[in-house]
């Protein structure tokens, strides 16, 4: 099998599985989640690409060694975002399906103690932390579209939590930033 073909059928998995996401958040018309799935899309499409073609060395990379060292050291804390806010939403939120961001009960511990929208500074973190393994021109674009979605679907998110959990959300808001991982470990 060539890279191509393998390259472009990890893009037609990553999204079919995606467009499932996406095409049920348009159905319910949550915003947010339609903007975090295009983001992890995109980020999942430049590990492929990367580690497909990029390794094919179809475009040059940059293979600075200090970089890259930041870069797989960015993974730790960006895992730390997504899976542990995951498992305190599935601990906590009393999710109503297999989905534990689809939670129905407000969380504000663990993670969620410190920092309003984990998962998307988590997954925001990954792609900046790809760009440094990789150092490519796929790997500096991509990040500046996820990070933006990210950023969009936290806004929304915010936006959908204050309509699902009235003004205790808009109370935490006041106090847990929502990126800022820094200033909220401050204020607490």
């Amino acid at each position: 099998m060539s890279t191509a073909t393998l390259c472009i059928g990890l893009c037609i998995v990553i999204w079919v599985v995606n467009g499932v996401w996406i095409r049920q958040a348009v159905r319910d018309h949550v915003v947010s989640e339609i903007y975090i799935h295009t983001a992890v899309g995109v980020f999942f499409t430049l590990l492929a690409l990367e580690l497909t073609l990029g390794n094919s060395n179809a475009w040059p990379h940059l293979g600075i060694a200090w970089l890259k060292l930041v870069g797989w050291i960015l993974f730790l804390p960006s895992m730390v975002l997504v899976f542990g806010s995951m498992l305190e939403l599935n601990r906590r939120g009393r999710p109503t399906s297999n989905d534990p961001t689809n939670a129905t009960a407000f969380v504000d511990t663990g993670i969620f103690h410190f920092i309003r929208q984990p998962i998307t500074l988590g997954i925001s973190i990954w792609s900046v932390a790809l760009l440094f393994v990789f150092q490519s021109l796929p790997s500096l674009i991509a990040p500046l579209v996820v990070i933006s979605c990210c950023w969009v679907s936290a806004n929304k998110e915010s936006a959908f939590d204050i309509m699902k959990f009235g003004e205790r959300y808009k109370i935490y808001m006041q106090s847990v930033p929502m990126w800022n991982i820094f200033r909220g470990a401050s204020k607490r």
